[in-house]
């Protein structure tokens, strides 16, 4: 023992202990005896189970899934814990019987990426930061299955929403409805107070004019005779006049309005250099005249006895226009020069000056004050007048500095300037308008014929002939100034399309607009003219266009049907743009057109024999080319024959339509 514990301890092992004792052996595991089922059969053991591929391919899946699968870690941010599931009972479980087969638990088909609308709600949803952020670790068929959701979600939000489109347009349609219906009752409703406002209102007036009816209408008889009194009253007074101022009818003849202010006697005329008196005269102050009448002594009998008799005569009259009356009352009183020329006024009239003097100064201040007045009155008259001449002056020199050839209607503006302003005045769906109005559309109408708005401007023309056929019969002077100048725009527009016809007329559809408004705008006639002499210069044209090189059928060939093509096409544009009633001028126009390809035929075959073959083609030729207007309904027999035209003579003879 000693001797062991010299050597120490190891932990090496002998070679005799490893032969004496061996190690065990670790064999494949077996397979237990499990105690047989109940009712189970007893039979010989068998080997392992076999497993099926298809669930070898399923665990596979399956495994697949759960290693692609990444786990959120607890205290990300975003990341929410759902809460542990329920436990299946046990006792339950166990009472289910040792007989019974457990269920075998289908997999569970995930969802995938969760699918949150409201998302997609959010004003400021981007779709790259979703796209990041939700399916950054999505698998590809997560990826196709969040794909298929959003196409049903959007397919059944179309549905929806076409559902909801149509119920609402429903009840839209509804509610309009039951919205006019409304109108229309409170519409009614509203005539229905107004007719009892209105009657209410009659009865209550009826009570209150009733007692007063008569007092009106012997107010205004009053009010008419003492009008009437009141000139009579004037007529009187200046023909007292006339017999009391000799010659003062001459000056003063009766005029309507015309009537005596005032009558002041005892003036004295004075000389206006050296202030003495000249003679006793009497001042009359009418509302428009001051007369001067000197007072003269009537020459008597020598036998006679008693006072001398006087007379008045008149001398001055001037209109009140004219007249400058000024008081010469002294600034200073202390004036010894002029103390003596207190009442005294002067009258200046243009260049000359008259004096005259009253002793009784109450006589003067009323005359200052009459004359005052009366000249203020006048000078307001005449300037009313004056403003209302310039008015209407100033209306007719605006319509003619807007239309310089209405100076050439003189007796028009004459007219519109002798009825006055009341005359320009007329209503036009239901609205007082004037002549400014006139020339406002007349504005509107050249704006459109600048634009060349050719059917807004034919339009506007309709409906101003419209309105002055319309005001005819209640304004014909209004009526004469619209038509004036609406047939001048009338005109100008006319020129504007024909230039357009004439440059253009080989489109069938810009010759039928033009045609058409030329036919509207009563231009029929310029129309058809314009339309013909354009297709004539374009027949020339292209006849003068073929070139000939010596061979004499090819250009009677190529002019012939130049030229039947084109008075072919100018029929059929011709039958659809005008009215069958206007052929006349296309068969004359057409048949001057084959009176001058026969004057061209006859010139290119004038050196060749009529037998010859050149000639026979030449005239072949001309009637192959004519059945294209025997087609249009046009059939010249020179055309078919060409010798019929020198037999017959140059003229309408072979003019025939079928």
């Amino acid at each position: 023992m000693d001797k062991d514990r010299s050597k120490g301890l190891s932990l090496r092992k002998k070679r005799g202990e490893g032969k004496r004792s061996a190690k065990p052996v670790i064999g494949p595991p077996r397979q237990v005896p499990m105690p047989p089922m109940p009712g189970a059969k007893l039979g010989p053991v068998s080997g392992p189970p076999q497993v099926r591929i298809r669930d070898k391919q399923m665990v596979a899946d399956l495994v697949k899934r759960r290693m692609s699968t990444r786990f959120p870690m607890p205290g990300e941010p975003g990341v929410d814990i759902p809460a542990m599931p329920n436990l299946p009972s046990g006792p339950n479980m166990i009472a289910a019987g040792a007989g019974a087969r457990l269920p075998v638990k289908q997999p569970e088909r995930s969802d995938g990426v969760n699918l949150d609308l409201d998302t997609f709600r959010d004003p400021n949803f981007s779709p790259d930061t979703f796209v990041a952020t939700v399916l950054a670790n999505a698998s590809d068929e997560e990826i196709r299955d969040y794909q298929r959701r959003l196409k049903d979600i959007r397919n059944r939000t179309s549905s929806d929403l076409q559902k909801n489109v149509f119920v609402n347009r429903t009840q839209f349609i509804l509610i309009s409805k039951e919205i006019d219906k409304l109108k229309s009752e409170m519409r009614v409703l509203r005539n229905l107070l107004n007719d009892l406002h209105n009657t209410t209102s009659s009865l209550k007036t009826d009570s209150e004019n009733s007692s007063t009816t008569s007092d009106l209408k012997a107010r205004k008889a009053a009010n008419r005779s003492s009008v009437a009194d009141l000139t009579a009253l004037h007529m009187s007074h200046l023909q007292a006049l006339w017999k009391q101022v000799e010659g003062a009818q001459k000056f003063l003849p009766s005029v309507p309005g015309r009537h005596i202010i005032l009558e002041s006697r005892h003036w004295v005329e004075l000389n206006a250099a050296t202030w003495k008196p000249r003679r006793i005269v009497h001042i009359v102050l009418l509302n428009d005249h001051l007369l001067v009448a000197t007072v003269k002594k009537k020459r008597t009998d020598n036998g006679s006895s008693g006072s001398p008799q006087i007379k008045n005569v008149a001398e001055r009259c001037w209109p009140l226009a004219e007249i400058e009356m000024v008081d010469l009352s002294p600034i200073d009183s202390q004036s010894a020069k002029r103390a003596h020329m207190v009442n005294a006024v002067n009258l200046r009239v243009g260049k000359e000056s008259f004096v005259y003097q009253n002793e009784d100064l109450s006589k003067k201040g009323e005359l200052l004050r009459q004359f005052k007045k009366s000249a203020d009155e006048l000078r307001k008259a005449l300037r009313a007048e004056s403003e209302d001449n310039l008015r209407r002056r100033d209306s007719m020199t605006f319509l003619a500095g807007r239309d310089p050839r209405l100076l050439e209607n003189g007796g028009l503006l004459n007219s519109l300037s002798a009825h006055g302003s009341t005359s320009a005045l007329f209503t036009v769906e239901g609205q007082t308008r004037n002549l400014r109005w006139v020339e406002a559309q007349m504005d509107e109408l050249d704006e459109r014929i600048a634009h060349r708005q050719f059917e807004e401007a034919v339009v506007g023309v309709e409906k101003l002939r419209g309105l002055a056929r319309a005001l005819t019969s209640n304004n014909a002077l209004v009526a004469e100034l619209i038509n004036f100048k609406v047939d001048e725009r009338a005109s100008r527009l006319a020129a504007i399309i024909t230039t357009d016809l004439t440059e253009n007329p080989a489109k069938k559809s810009a010759v039928k607009a033009n045609v058409q408004w030329l036919v509207r705008l009563d231009f029929e006639d310029r129309a058809r003219e314009a339309f013909l002499e354009a297709k004539s210069d374009v027949i020339k044209k292209r006849t003068r266009q073929v070139r000939f090189e010596g061979d004499v059928p090819l250009y009677i060939s190529q002019v012939a049907l130049v030229q039947f093509t084109l008075i072919k096409n100018t029929v059929e544009i011709y039958n659809s743009c005008f009215e069958y009633r206007l052929a006349s001028a296309l068969v004359r126009w057409a048949k001057e057109r084959a009176d001058e390809y026969m004057d061209l035929f006859e010139r290119q075959l004038q050196a060749i024999d009529q037998d010859s073959k050149v000639c026979s083609d030449c005239m072949e030729i001309t009637r192959l080319h004519s059945t294209m207007l025997v087609d249009c309904g046009l059939d010249f027999k020179e055309l078919r024959d060409p010798r019929l035209r020198a037999k017959k003579g140059d003229g309408a003879a072979g003019l025939g339509l079928k």
